[in-house]
């Protein structure tokens, strides 16, 4: 979600990750691109004999089922903006089957064909949910299983309400109503349903303003249960911990703006605390899947970077690297290494998904197709990136969203 008065967002990705596709692949495997494991580098030739990246299932012993990338995907690896600089050994590597590329047109039509997919037919492989719901889709999050997918609809288009909350079942090609009230439900990207508890947290205005919420994912919206309620501050954005015990949240006092705190709130004890200070905007906190981080975006002048703080040794510091743009909508990878944002890439038109190691280095882009994209997450197994994207790429919001998923074209090294 891009940055209004009331909400801010936008992400990014970057290179070595220790998943293999599990439930998300299975659910996604009609394109019919395999897997393929390998223990050395040397084995892999980053530049096939046709198209950069391609490599022949002949080199490869393989192992599992189909993997869920389209047929028209191409891994990029020869390209100039980091993918090839991988380490010597590699764990994961997605190739295509010389089968397959006799039979790219066929697969492209049984997209088409497909009652939820789309292939949108552009070079970084990205898929279009059909979600059946006028109105604006953003702010999409994954089931800690990889099988669903909650998100917010906004009525009236983009950042105007009404809002919604949705989780739509890949396995089953359901849509569910979640919370539908007629007032600001929103939810946002990231660890926003938490695999312990079981329960979807959100904001809603339906007290008057924004406080925090949390929901069943299995109930009706009269299981919502109200959590923060101070009548002179606000509660937006909310994370969940990993455990499910703690929140960290953005804190706004009513009527001053758009300027927010990070909170923290342990639910145990209903114990708030500020990380950050009220004379600095910071909005959109996310927990790490670890437990060790909090990311979180500031405005430093005009600019929006994103931020980390350590929880163990309560500092701060910088996670994306200087340069032009915005970088916003920031969320973790599953395996807690990389972070995503949203934010502008060279000279190009529009908003792109960017990954960039939490350790610091070069950010990798992963949407490759003009537009907007942004409020991202990783889905559990590491496959694919669900976010809210627009053909519209100029500064001004777009009218509408709807939500893609693109396959994470980054190589897995070994730890």
């Amino acid at each position: 979600m891009r940055l209004n008065p009331l909400s801010c967002g936008i992400r990014n990705v970057v290179g070595a990750f220790t998943f293999a596709p599990k439930l998300t692949a299975s659910l996604l495997a009609a394109a019919g691109v395999t897997l393929a494991v390998v223990s050395s580098l040397d084995l892999w030739h980053g530049g096939g004999p046709s198209e950069p990246g391609e490599v022949s299932s002949s080199q490869f012993h393989k192992q599992g089922a189909a993997a869920p990338l389209p047929a028209s995907f191409v891994s990029g690896a020869n390209e100039e903006d980091g993918a090839a600089a991988y380490p010597r050994a590699v764990k994961t590597v997605r190739f295509f089957d010389p089968q397959i590329r006799q039979e790219r047109t066929r697969s492209r039509r049984s997209f088409a064909a497909n009652a939820w997919l789309e292939d949108m037919k552009v070079p970084d492989g990205s898929l279009r949910l059909r979600i059946p719901l006028p109105g604006s889709l953003q702010n999409p999050a994954w089931s800690p299983d990889g099988s669903s997918i909650v998100f917010t609809r906004f009525r009236k288009g983009y950042n105007k309400g009404p809002a919604d909350l949705y989780v739509f079942d890949l396995t089953r090609n359901v849509l569910t109503p979640l919370v539908a009230d007629g007032t600001d439900n929103v939810s946002q990207p990231g660890s926003t349903w938490n695999a312990r508890t079981g329960q979807i947290v959100f904001s809603s205005d339906r007290d008057g303003h924004e406080e925090l919420f949390v929901i069943s994912s299995q109930g009706g919206q009269d299981t919502a249960r109200k959590i923060t309620s101070r009548s002179s501050l606000m509660a937006l954005e909310p994370s969940f911990s990993p455990e499910g015990g703690r929140l960290v949240f953005e804190t706004r006092v009513p009527g001053e703006g758009a300027r927010g705190r990070i909170t923290m709130l342990d639910l145990g004890e209903m114990r708030y605390q500020d990380l950050t200070s009220a004379q600095e905007d910071c909005r959109q906190p996310n927990w790490s899947p670890r437990g060790d981080y909090i990311l979180y975006q500031k405005r430093s002048g005009s600019r929006w970077s994103i931020w980390l703080y350590d929880l163990a040794n309560k500092t701060h510091r910088l996670a994306t690297p200087a340069g032009e743009g915005d970088k916003t909508d920031a969320t973790f990878s599953p395996d807690a290494r990389y972070i995503v944002y949203s934010g502008e890439y060279g000279d190009e038109d529009g908003e792109y998904l960017l990954a960039a190691p939490l350790t610091g280095g070069k950010p990798f882009r992963i949407t490759r197709h003009n537009g907007y994209h942004g409020a991202a997450s990783w889905s559990p197994d590491g496959s694919y990136l669900v976010q809210e994207a627009s053909e519209h790429s100029s500064g001004r919001d777009p009218a509408r969203t709807q939500l893609i998923l693109t396959p994470v074209q980054l190589k897995t090294a070994m730890p």
